[in-house]
């Protein structure tokens, strides 16, 4: 029976001993040699076949050396040697072939064997911006990538969404195990505020007409109303005034838009005149102040690029100003006179209410601080950080504040009803004030970035003792969110 590197005897109880694998052992005293490991030093060549004598320059090429394999029918040695050194490099790692890191190959000598040099001589990832150290899941679903001897640093804010800093991504399905390295995020960015909404008013209302003069026109037409329109179909409308009239007056319209619950003033028309005078139009209600938007909240979300934050609401838009009621109008013959012969006999017009004040835009929200994670674990993936390991996040950046809303525009007076004729019953009277429109609402703020020192989800995460590690696992560790 055979197996993979011996035979048993023809009586099946008295085995071949295999030879001890020379590739096996503990990374910090296993001999590193060719057949073991592909070799890349800062000093090395890309042309080179990545053997202890001739290293290869940069990781990401031994890395596909030893998960393919140097050529001649070369088998994969699914694992890289690397001499201590900083590496401006971004890495992506196949779960299954490991890096080795640390060792030491002073002025151009590469006494592998028994080389570790540990914190002394870390192999550094530390390119200058995006994520320094991706694991993708491997060709065998299993297989497992050893991390030893590697110093990975995340730049501040270098992460593809330019706020956060993250050191590793662990794809999902991704496998891999840290021993004796460490893995530091950056700081992240803190998010921009929200933009303020103009300083200046909103738009104001507009005066409302003037009502025709009595003795102009038997039945003189009230004033025609006035409207602001303030934009996504919002208008706000003062009433029109009443007609004046021989016998009484016509009553002026109440303003739009149509006050909600119980205002002081909710803009109706004035009565016409009859066995008394006329009456005014009453002032249009206020627009609603919006009130101010809610921070951020949540966790944010975990992905192949880091993590995406959550921004704030955006304020709302105060309300439109009710328009004036319009004035009633007059009448012309009471018993002690009339208009003068010849002339028209009807009363004076009421004056149209103003239009009210347009409210105020809402404050833009508050953008999202950047996260500080030193590992991402995303879904089905599997971290081990064992002992002498460090997995730090730095600070994660504050969430911008939202920016402040609006004033609301002021509303605008009434037109004034027509003049008399003889009587002061024949007057017309004055439409109402537009309501001011409401305040725009400030903005909430975004949400703080993360730091963790491994945010996962959905992921197999173990912690050995004798590793640090500041934050807990998950994702929901010091946010903060500026309002």
């Amino acid at each position: 029976m055979l197996t993979a590197c011996g035979s048993y005897s023809d009586d099946c109880w008295e085995r071949l001993e295999c030879p001890p694998d020379p590739c096996e052992g503990d990374p910090g005293t296993a001999p590193a040699l060719d057949i073991c490991g592909v070799f890349v030093s800062e000093q090395g060549d890309e042309n080179n076949p990545g053997t202890k004598s001739a290293p290869v320059k940069t990781l990401q090429h031994a890395i596909g050396l030893a998960a393919y394999g140097r050529g001649n029918d070369e088998l994969p040695t699914r694992r890289v040697y690397a001499c201590g050194g900083t590496f401006k490099e971004t890495v992506t790692l196949p779960s299954g072939v490991d890096l080795w890191g640390g060792r030491l190959c002073d002025d151009g000598d590469l006494p592998y064997a028994g080389s570790y040099d540990g914190p002394n001589q870390w192999t550094t990832i530390a390119p200058p911006g995006r994520i320094p150290l991706r694991v993708i899941e491997g060709e065998n679903a299993t297989a497992t990538s050893m991390i030893f001897g590697v110093r990975v640093v995340a730049a501040d804010a270098s992460a593809p969404d330019g706020k956060s800093s993250i050191a590793m991504i662990l794809s999902e399905g991704a496998r891999a195990t840290v021993r004796e390295s460490e893995i530091l995020a950056g700081n992240g960015k803190d998010g921009a505020p929200g933009e303020d909404a103009p300083s200046f008013r909103a738009n104001a209302g507009m005066v409302g007409n003037n009502g025709a003069d009595a003795c102009t026109a038997d039945e003189a037409r009230g004033a025609p109303s006035v409207v602001t329109v303030c934009g996504d179909g919002i208008e706000s409308t003062g009433g029109p005034g009443g007609d004046g009239g021989i016998e009484t007056g016509g009553d002026g319209a109440s303003g739009l838009p149509e006050s909600v619950g119980n205002p002081p003033h909710p803009g109706r028309g004035g009565f016409g005149a009859s066995s008394m005078a006329c009456k005014a139009g009453e002032n249009g209600a206020d627009g609603a102040d919006a009130e101010r938007a809610a921070g951020a909240s949540g966790a944010g979300l975990l992905d192949v690029n880091g993590w995406v934050g959550v921004r704030g609401e955006d304020g709302k838009k105060g309300g439109v100003g009710q328009g004036g009621g319009g004035g009633g109008g007059g009448k012309g013959r009471d018993d002690m006179s009339v208009c003068p012969t010849g002339r028209p006999q009807g009363g004076a017009a009421g004056g149209s209410g103003g239009s009210g004040g347009c409210g105020g835009k809402g404050g833009h929200a508050g953008d999202y601080g950047g996260a500080s994670i030193a590992i991402v674990a995303l879904q089905g993936s599997a971290i081990t950080v064992e002992a002498g390991s460090k997995v730090l996040g730095a600070k994660g950046g504050d969430g911008g504040v939202g920016g402040t809303g609006q004033w609301g525009g002021l509303g605008s007076a009434g037109g004034n009803g027509g003049r008399p004729g003889p009587t002061i019953m024949s007057r017309g009277c004055i439409g109402g004030f537009g309501g001011k429109g409401g305040r725009g609402g400030d903005a909430g703020g975004g949400l703080g970035g993360h730091s963790l020192g491994i945010g996962s989800v959905g992921a197999s995460v173990a912690i050995l003792e004798g590793c640090s590690s500041h934050t807990d696992i998950g994702i929901t560790a010091d946010s903060r969110s500026a309002r």
